[in-house]
């Protein structure tokens, strides 16, 4: 059963059980697709080998796409709104100081990946405090983490 962006299954006792975030998947098979199309473009200049900065990129996208792919499937609300928002905000965090090359599709991955993580937060028994700080402490934790990849892989 898809009730907005979350499919749902019944339980034998009648009762809902959430099984997938339809926005989190997406944003996070997008984040894929974005560092297929980054290495891509980096193999086209050719930069043979490439840099440092190059593979702690596309390992960011790619992990932060798995945290988004895994956290649709998570089963959880408040596991799910955890994993999903750290994914969001590493996609957010990257995205914006690489807004003028890949920075908007990953904005647009990031922004679908949070969907996902504010609808499983929704769901979760989360003070109201959590829900406003977690999400800002996510987002300083993967800046901090952007701001020290490119600062070890300066060139």
């Amino acid at each position: 059963m898809l009730r907005g962006d979350t499919i749902y299954s019944m339980t034998m006792s009648g009762s809902r059980r959430s099984v997938a975030s339809l926005f989190a998947l997406a944003g996070g098979l997008g984040s894929f697709a974005v560092d297929g199309l980054y290495l891509a473009a980096i193999d086209q200049q050719g930069v043979t080998p490439p840099g440092g900065r190059v593979v702690f990129v596309a390992l960011w996208i790619a992990a932060a796409g798995l945290l988004a792919v895994s956290g649709a499937f998570m089963r959880g609300p408040s596991v799910r709104a955890a994993v999903l928002g750290l994914g969001a905000a590493m996609l957010i965090a990257l995205g914006v100081p690489a807004l003028f090359s890949i920075g908007f599709p990953l904005l647009l991955c990031g922004a679908l990946v949070a969907a996902g993580a504010i609808r499983a937060a929704e769901l979760a028994p989360i003070r109201k405090w959590v829900r406003v700080a977690g999400p800002i402490g996510l987002l300083l934790a993967a800046a901090i983490g952007v701001a020290i990849g490119f600062a070890l892989t300066d060139v």
